[in-house]
Formats: structure tokens, sequence, C-alpha cells
């Protein structure tokens, strides 16, 4: 009886390191950039960063985002990371704008300034890597300014659009 369970928790063990040791490897380039983008403004003065997986608030902050974007597509985050440069100055400010250029080789940008949703926005961009059937999205990338508030927004997972 002892060595069964061993043996399940051997098993058990094996299977946790299995999992984080293939999501380790998992990460996509575009969560890799958007860490960098964290790690590289984080000391920045006026620039706050936060990222949120599963057990750290990520329940939490979907429940907030539920009724802007719908509980489905939040269904399938399974990361949030928000860069907020609100307090930041006009150079840091420009200085992320180019950053968000290094996207475009990995993700589909999608114009959104002339959505009425968006319309009192100063600046917006918007990125996602869509599948071939366009019914999933996953690593969805925006960035809005207004007079109040100034945030980069990243979700991770697969996303179900509809």
């Amino acid at each position: 009886m002892k060595c069964f369970i061993k043996n399940i928790i051997l098993l058990i063990a094996l299977s946790m390191i299995t999992v984080s040791t293939s999501y380790a490897q998992g990460a996509s380039k575009v969560d890799i950039k958007v860490k960098q983008l964290v790690t590289k403004y984080d000391d920045v003065k006026g620039v706050d960063c936060m990222t949120v997986t599963e057990g750290l608030g990520l329940g939490f902050i979907k429940m907030m985002f539920n009724k802007q974007f719908g509980k489905e597509f939040m269904k399938g985050v399974t990361a949030i990371t928000i860069i907020d440069y609100s307090n930041a100055s006009e150079q840091t400010c420009q200085a992320l704008h180019k950053e968000l250029d290094a996207f475009l080789s990995m993700l589909q940008e999608f114009k959104l300034d002339k959505e009425k949703e968006f319309a009192n926005n100063d600046f917006i961009r918007c990125f996602a890597s869509s599948s071939t059937d366009n019914a999933t999205i996953s690593d969805f990338l925006i960035a809005l300014e207004n007079n109040d508030s100034k945030i980069i927004m990243y979700m991770a997972g697969k996303i179900k659009l509809k």
C-alpha cells in the first residue's frame, strides 16, 4: 500500500513538472515582448505595471472586464498584463507608442479609431492573432489613451469572439 501511494505521489509530481515545463516553453513571442516591456518600464516614473494569472487575482480582474468585453470573451483569458502610464512624461508616452510597433511583425493590427465605442480616445492601437476561421483570437493587445488615462492591456489565452 505504501508503495502504491508513493507511486501516485511520484506520478503527480512528474505531471506537475511536465505541465510547468511545457507552459514555460509555450510562451509566445508576444508574451515575451510584453514581459520585456514590463521589465523595461516598471521602474519608470509615472508607469505602473501589473500582471495577473490564475490564482493571482485573474478571476477578480476578469469579473471587472466582463461587462465591457463580455463574459464569453473573458472566459478564455489566461493572463492579463496592464501597463498604466497615465502619469508618465510625454517622452515616456512617445517611447511606449514606438514600442508598440514591434507587435506589427507578430500580430495583426485592427483599426478601431473609427468605431463609435472608441471615438473619444486620443490614441488607440489594437493587435491580435486571429484563428483561420476568425472564431477565436489570442494575444490580444490594446493601447488606449484619453484625457483621464493611458493604458496598454495585454490578454493571453484563446478568446472566443462569438
